[in-house]
């Protein structure tokens, strides 16, 4: 039996019953946005006995004592979990680069492609005893020319198959070329072929499409290229359907042209005719598609009209539900365009429009959401949360059960019953819930289902965050 009465403040915590939890609790501490530096120092030791050593990279804020102690621990997987975090300060990161573990320098090393190191760092980095660390000094920010020189030259044909790209090779100069281009290993040389790889032109005259034996080739002239009319009229009669699917969505191609393929056999190519930006609404609707039950296809051109209202409210009445649904995935839309398309007849375009507008207005979210019991991103956008959803905690169905947490007023007797959910994603974030009554939540500690959930629960005190650790560590 444990005595916590010391560390009791405002609720009673029962007896452990069996062994604690601890790596639960210490998971779900390192994820809790509250635990003050104190405990995530603490938790780095875990990190050093082989537990998670990805919380400090996924932390939106790590206090700079956490930082400084990470930096100076003594076991290198600390601080090579340090190395992975993104954002790092240079001087900072120049510490780890500078590090006596050969792992934790490459991490750091890694993160110097997104975070300028100081020139004295790179020299030492391109001089390292470990070639692994070397081969990524190539992708560093800020990479002085003669310090790439010196890598393309490396012992390694590791490191001198990462000095070479499409990018780097007008850098070095001609002797080291020569020499790349000669080099003993095949990795090397396979880098040098690739950094000298140059896309012939598309052909764009019939002439030249004829001419071309690839096939992957003759697919991307039919789907972007600048085609001459004799070709256009060549690939609308092709046998594969594939060519004629990618030239009824090359937008070069003339408008006659394309719906010559308003009636071909293959339904993907009608459907494809019929998302054509050059099309009107009476051509568009003449075409008999049909609408995929697959992801639909990308509409750039819907996108490219995003600064035209008037042009969005036309796509907005389109009959075609594609093009609809298009208009509805933009993140911002006019009024009159949210408004027409949050009644829209389709539930994939009132969907998109939930999903990705940020204009969308909460009551449609609500009903996408109760409609489709999905998805599972649409309750924590800012505009769903509403008084009244509590009703929903009664209901059969999970994800309702799920989306009654978000009402503003719910009552701590309901939000400690779904605590107790048995749908587990329900009771995980009911457990979660800063809202959650202490006794219900440090009876969630102890229990089997979620007491990592219960330990991120940013209102958990300070205190019994440290009593968590203490328990973990003397299990």
């Amino acid at each position: 039996m444990l005595d916590l009465s010391a560390h009791q403040p405002a609720a009673v915590w029962r007896p452990l019953s069996g062994p604690p939890p601890g790596r639960e609790w210490r998971a779900g501490l390192a994820a809790n946005p509250a635990a003050p530096a104190e405990v995530l120092v603490r938790l780095l030791d875990d990190i050093a006995d082989g537990g998670d050593s990805t919380w400090p990279a996924r932390r939106p804020e790590l206090p700079d004592r956490v930082v400084e102690a990470a930096l100076r621990h003594p076991r290198w997987r600390v601080r090579a979990a340090l190395a992975e975090r993104p954002g790092l300060s240079p001087v900072v990161l120049a510490a780890l680069a500078g590090d006596g573990e050969r792992r934790v320098r490459r991490a750091a090393t890694s993160a110097a492609h997104s975070v300028p190191l100081p020139e004295r760092t790179l020299v030492a980095l391109a001089a390292d005893r470990d070639p692994d660390t070397r081969r990524r000094v190539p992708g560093c920010a800020g990479l002085p020319e003669e310090l790439l020189v010196r890598l393309a030259q490396d012992g390694s044909p590791l490191v001198r198959a990462a000095a070479v790209a499409a990018d780097s090779w007008a850098q070095l100069p001609a002797r080291v070329r020569t020499a790349l281009r000669a080099d003993r290993d095949p990795a090397v040389r396979a880098a040098v072929q690739r950094a000298l790889r140059v896309d012939r032109p598309l052909p764009v005259t019939l002439a030249g499409y004829i001419a071309e034996s690839d096939p992957v080739r003759r697919e991307r002239t039919a789907a972007g290229a600048a085609l001459e009319r004799a070709l256009g009229e060549w690939l609308v009669l092709d046998d594969n359907p594939r060519i004629r699917r990618a030239a009824a969505g090359n937008p070069q191609l003339p408008t006659d042209l394309a719906l010559a393929l308003a009636a071909d056999p293959d339904t993907a190519v009608r459907l494809t005719v019929s998302l054509r930006s050059d099309l009107t609404e009476q051509q568009r609707s003449a075409v008999d598609y049909q609408v995929p039950d697959a992801a639909p296809p990308e509409l750039p051109w819907v996108a490219e009209r995003a600064d035209d209202p008037a042009e969005l409210l036309r796509l907005a009445r389109s009959g075609h539900p594609l093009v609809r649904r298009a208009v509805a995935a933009l993140e911002r839309l006019p009024g009159e365009v949210v408004a027409l398309l949050a009644q829209d007849p389709e539930p994939a375009v009132r969907l998109a429009l939930a999903e990705h507008c940020a204009d969308a207005p909460g009551e449609l979210l609500r009903s996408v959401y109760a409609e489709l019991l999905g998805p599972s991103s649409l309750p924590a956008l800012e505009p769903f949360a509403a008084p009244g959803l509590a009703r929903w905690a009664e209901r059969p169905e999970p994800a309702l059960r799920l989306a009654a947490l978000r009402d503003p007023e719910l009552a701590p007797e309901v939000l400690a019953r779904l605590a107790e959910d048995p749908d587990r994603t329900v009771a995980r974030a009911a457990a979660g819930d800063p809202r959650l009554p202490l006794d219900a939540l440090l009876a969630l500690l102890e229990a089997d289902a979620h007491p990592a959930a219960a330990a991120a629960n940013p209102a958990l005190p300070v205190s019994f965050m440290l009593r968590l650790l203490d328990l973990a560590e003397n299990a």
